[in-house]
């Protein structure tokens, strides 16, 4: 069954939550099998099992193998849209959500970092109003610290 979910976010200055809503589908023991990457939400991709938690937190059960990437960019987004959809397609990558300002995509990490991050050098290139985040690659808390999970994958 399909279900809608609110995940946390982070915090707004003056402390109260943001939290995303998410499509996700109920598994066994509760726990939820994520549908489309997050705009927002740090450390969750598409396909990526977890249990949900209190107060919006996760935790993570499975990983999926997908890189969670998201854009943001206040120039032409269709534009760019067009653009690295082409070049994420040929990696295996979908958009899985557009909104005023962002894109966000699911690219499958088998096809490795570097060309992930060949196609999105090439995309700031043309499109220099554009910047672009991995959502489940780093630690959420300094956002510095790789996760690792893809050598486990």
């Amino acid at each position: 069954m399909i279900e809608r979910l609110q995940l946390l976010a982070g915090q707004r200055s003056n402390g109260t939550s943001v939290h995303e809503e998410v499509l996700a589908e109920s598994q066994a023991n509760g726990w939820y099998r994520l549908l489309k990457s997050p705009g927002l939400v740090q450390g969750l991709a598409a396909g990526d099992v977890f249990e949900a938690i209190p107060d919006g937190q996760f935790k993570i059960i499975e990983r999926s193998g997908n890189v969670c990437v998201q854009i943001f960019s206040r120039g032409d987004l269709n534009a760019l849209e067009q653009h690295i959809t082409g070049n994420l397609g040929q990696l295996g990558g979908y958009l899985d959500g557009k909104s005023h300002m962002q894109l966000v995509y699911t690219v499958s990490v088998a096809g490795g970092f570097e060309a992930i991050e060949a196609a999105f050098r090439e995309m700031t290139a043309l499109f220099p109003d554009a910047e672009w985040y991995y959502g489940n690659v780093y630690d959420p808390t300094d956002g510095v610290t790789p996760l690792k999970w893809w050598d486990k994958a």
